[in-house]
Order: C-alpha cells, then sequence, then structure tokens
C-alpha cells in the first residue's frame, strides 16, 4: 500500500543537465510562491554528457553535497521530483478513440509503436489525455511520452546513492511549461523558448498542453564561451558582459534603422562575435516553428499563423537584448521570463544560486511545484522508500497537463 507524504517531509526539485545541478523547494504563503531553499553546483566535467550520465558516483556525490548546503545536515528522508532529458525524449499528441482507462492504456501503447523509433521493450512509455473536442466527441487527445530505459534508470540509481527518494520524474519541457503556468496565461498559442546550459529547447503550447518540442544546441554555454574568446575574459565575467553589455544596443539599432547611441568597442565585439549564432539560432526557431505550423493538424487557423506569445527563459535568456532581437526576427513580441525566484519578495536565506542569478531557473521551478503538490497530498501518492525502483518507474514517468 502506498504510503501518503506528510507535511513534514520534504520534496525537493532536481534538475541534472550536463554541467549543472539545481534543488529548489517552494512554499505557498498567502497564496502565492515563495522560495524556501534553493542552490545550483557546477558538474565536474564529463559526469553528464548529452543527457547520459557517465560517472554516477560523481553525480551522485554533488547532488549530496548540494542538498547538505541547501538543506542541512539534519538526518530525514528527502524527495525529489526529478528531471529528465529533453533530448532524449519522444513526446508526441496522438488522437485516440474514447475508451475507459484500460482500454485507453492498451490502445496507446499499441498505437504508440507507430511514433516511437525504438523497440516498446526498451523505453518507458506514459501518457496523459490532454483535450477533448466536444463532451460528445468520439476521440480525445492524448500526450505519450518515452524515454529509453538506460536514461530513467541510471537517475533512479544515482538519487538512491544520493541518499534520495524519487517520487516522480518529468521531461525539461513539461516542468518549464507548468512553472510558466504558474506566473502566465498559456490559454493562447504560445511559444516557449528555453535557453539552457548546454542546449535549447523549442515547446509549442496550445489548448492545455505541449504539443511540440525541438532541441537546438545554441545555448548559455556558447554565449558565455563566445563572450569570453573575444573579449579575452574568464566564464565569471563573460556571463557578467552577458547581462550588461550584450546585444540591446545593436538589436535596437537593427530594428530602428539608426545606428547605435554610443560607440562602444567592447559591446559591439560581443555583438559581432555573437550575431552569425544568434542569426541561425533565430532561423531554426523559425523553421521550428513552419514544421509546427504545417504538422499540427488540429491547431487552429490563427495558430498557424503566428503566435500570440513567445516567452524566453533558461540560464542564456538574460542575454541583454535577445528579447528585443528575437521579436525583431521572429516577427512577434518576446518576453523574458524569471521564475519564480523571490516571487513575494520574501527569499529564504539558504537560496543559493550561482551568482545570485535565478534565470536558469524555470525547469527547476516547474519540478518544484509538482513537488510541493506531492508534499501538500495534492498530486499523487509518491513510490514508498522501500520500493524497488524498477517496479516503480512508470509510475514515476509523468505526462502532466
Amino acid at each position: 500500500m502506498l504510503e501518503l507524504l506528510s507535511l513534514s517531509k520534504k520534496v525537493f526539485g532536481l534538475e541534472i543537465t550536463d554541467i549543472n545541478i539545481r534543488l529548489m523547494k517552494l512554499a505557498r504563503r498567502g497564496g502565492r510562491l515563495f522560495v524556501a531553499a534553493a542552490g545550483d553546483a557546477a558538474l565536474e566535467e564529463d559526469t553528464v554528457r548529452d543527457g547520459f550520465i557517465r560517472d554516477e558516483k560523481k553525480l551522485s556525490d554533488a547532488i549530496r553535497k548540494l542538498m547538505a548546503r541547501v538543506a542541512g545536515g539534519k538526518k530525514e528522508t528527502r524527495y525529489a521530483v526529478v528531471s529528465l532529458p529533453e533530448t532524449k525524449s519522444f513526446l508526441q499528441v496522438i488522437a485516440m478513440p474514447r475508451l475507459n482507462p484500460e482500454e485507453l492504456r492498451a490502445a496507446v501503447v499499441f498505437e504508440a509503436e507507430n511514433y516511437i523509433p525504438l523497440p516498446l521493450e526498451k523505453v518507458y512509455l506514459d501518457f496523459e489525455k490532454v483535450a477533448l473536442a466536444a463532451d460528445n466527441a468520439p476521440q480525445c487527445e492524448v500526450l505519450v511520452a518515452a524515454l529509453p530505459k538506460e536514461i530513467v534508470d541510471s537517475r533512479v540509481r544515482v538519487i538512491d546513492m544520493a541518499g534520495l527518494t524519487p517520487v516522480a520524474m518529468e521531461l525539461e519541457s513539461q516542468a518549464v511549461a507548468r512553472a510558466l503556468r504558474e506566473e502566465r496565461d498559456l490559454k493562447s498559442p504560445t511559444m516557449i523558448i528555453q535557453i539552457g546550459d548546454t542546449k535549447s529547447n523549442v515547446i509549442f503550447y496550445s489548448r492545455n498542453s505541449i504539443r511540440f518540442t525541438f532541441s537546438i544546441p545554441i545555448s548559455n554555454r556558447y554565449f558565455v564561451e563566445t563572450i569570453a574568446a573575444n573579449a579575452k575574459v574568464g566564464a565569471e565575467q563573460a556571463e557578467l558582459l552577458k547581462s550588461k553589455c550584450g546585444i540591446e544596443e545593436f538589436a535596437r539599432a537593427a530594428g530602428t534603422g539608426l545606428p547605435p547611441a554610443a560607440e562602444n568597442s567592447e559591446k559591439r565585439k560581443i555583438f559581432e562575435a555573437l550575431i552569425p549564432g544568434l542569426v541561425d539560432f533565430a532561423q531554426q526557431i523559425q523553421k521550428c516553428a513552419q514544421y509546427y505550423q504545417t504538422h499540427e493538424e488540429t491547431a487552429a487557423v490563427a495558430e498557424k499563423k503566428n503566435f500570440d506569445k513567445v516567452f524566453i527563459c533558461g540560464s542564456g535568456s538574460n542575454l541583454k537584448g535577445l528579447d528585443e532581437f528575437l521579436a525583431l526576427k521572429l516577427g512577434a513580441p518576446v518576453e523574458q521570463v524569471v521564475l519564480p525566484i523571490g516571487i513575494d519578495g520574501s527569499i529564504s536565506k539558504k537560496v543559493n544560486f550561482l551568482g545570485d542569478d535565478a534565470h536558469g531557473s524555470a525547469t527547476v521551478a516547474g519540478l518544484a511545484i509538482r513537488a510541493l503538490g506531492i508534499e501538500s497530498g495534492a498530486a499523487e501518492e509518491p513510490v514508498p522508500p522501500a520500493a524497488a525502483p524498477k517496479k516503480t518507474l512508470r509510475q514515476k514517468i509523468k505526462v502532466n497537463k
């Protein structure tokens, strides 16, 4: 029998990328979110590569150390909602007949073979109904997600070695969408561009569901390394130049047709170094949008023409002027979103992100929001600590609206 979490137990969101790990615990005060504890840490090189964990001991040690720094050394059972890499996932919205839950699961597993380019015995698969065309419609829409077993099993082993109990695992895009829903209205067709540590995810959200996701190799690492090389500074100074100088003056000048307000050789160097990659970045985003608009069969006519909103988030989103540059290239308003650190101005002393920068918190914030729901008993029952991981993995990979 599954054991419900009590309010005294702690559930954290845990994000794992190729170069960083992030932890966050949220709480609600007066109906609003605030960060109770958070922190991040850089990983040793090649601990994780392209979503695959290459050194499980190094990663588990890093998670244990970060947890001790963020949550203290008190001996208590701690739980985690853990991210899964977008680049290794298969996510598809498919139309299915309206069936009872047992029949629908069997039908989805059968139909999934047409969409997943791996044998089903090599993946973990889950799904959730996301929309009905009408109450009496003969069909429903189902969001199907699948990941290779080796990706998930490796993470379960690492979390267990770190002394945590995983209660759920989910894709980065699902966590990002949840974090944005906490802050913004996503009822209209929305494009979300999450510029992560080593890649960017382009997420198309509409009609209460993620519809498509795409990964692009340009990332915050590209921004920082390009600035560092051209300005001849270290990574820390490059991060500062990214957010303080960026490309704002030149992006604005390109939009108005006027020369930059002030010639600054450092700013010009940064702009000229970044612009080839940024142009390519914008072109790849446009191709993703075109693919979505031509392949999303159920999209509304207005949705096929343009997007009402474009949000950018993630560790690379604070490149100064990036929102204006993308707005110019994409022909739509672009808004930078910082999630959801200090949402009510009450940040705990245990909040400790590198450089006090919350721009990279979108994924871990979404994980932490789900963790808060599980902790309060408002979401799902967790996997009990005594359960064998492999027996419960299908419960852990959830596709949430």
